[in-house]
């Protein structure tokens, strides 16, 4: 399995998390990362051609790019979802990558104990609040602005670099 075989070759936490969300029981909502890097495939010099292959083997400054699948299992819609992906052990988050359609992304810089945009997420270094550096970030937050229909899958994505 993929995650596994990523948590296990590059010394990362397991990828699968538990979601939290504010109207729903955590059951109702599935999660999985994936993870990926990307492959230069082209044969024609000058000519750069990529594709995403599963993150197996990881070197020191390799950027991962991570596909959060959040999925609907019940039979009904669900509101106001909010699901909460620590940044994976032994990488960096890359600033301005965390995305999701339709959904608000928020950072944590205290192990997700506390929310707030990249550009309001203070953090205290000797006795003064400055703004947290994207490198700080231990958890990310996507809170989907619409309803997930039943059975429906929302993709949110980020990259961090292995280091």
């Amino acid at each position: 399995m993929l995650i596994w075989a990523v948590a296990l070759a590059a010394g990362l936490q397991p990828l699968i998390q538990p979601v939290t969300h504010a109207d729903e029981q955590p059951s109702d909502v599935l999660t999985e990362l994936i993870a990926e890097v990307r492959e230069n495939v082209s044969t024609t010099p000058g000519r750069e051609l990529y594709r995403f292959v599963p993150a197996r083997l990881l070197e020191q400054g390799q950027v991962v790019y991570y596909t959060l699948r959040i999925t609907n299992q019940t039979s009904v819609p669900l509101r106001n979802v909010a699901v909460v992906q620590p940044v994976p052990a032994n990488t960096l988050y890359l600033a301005d990558s965390a995305s999701g359609p339709g959904a608000a992304v928020s950072f944590s810089a205290d192990g997700g104990r506390t929310f707030a945009p990249s550009d309001s997420l203070m953090i205290e270094v000797e006795g003064s609040s400055q703004l947290a550096h994207a490198a700080q970030y231990t958890h990310i937050r996507w809170q989907l602005r619409n309803p997930l229909a039943p059975g429906a899958t929302a993709l949110a994505r980020f990259r961090a670099t292995f280091r």
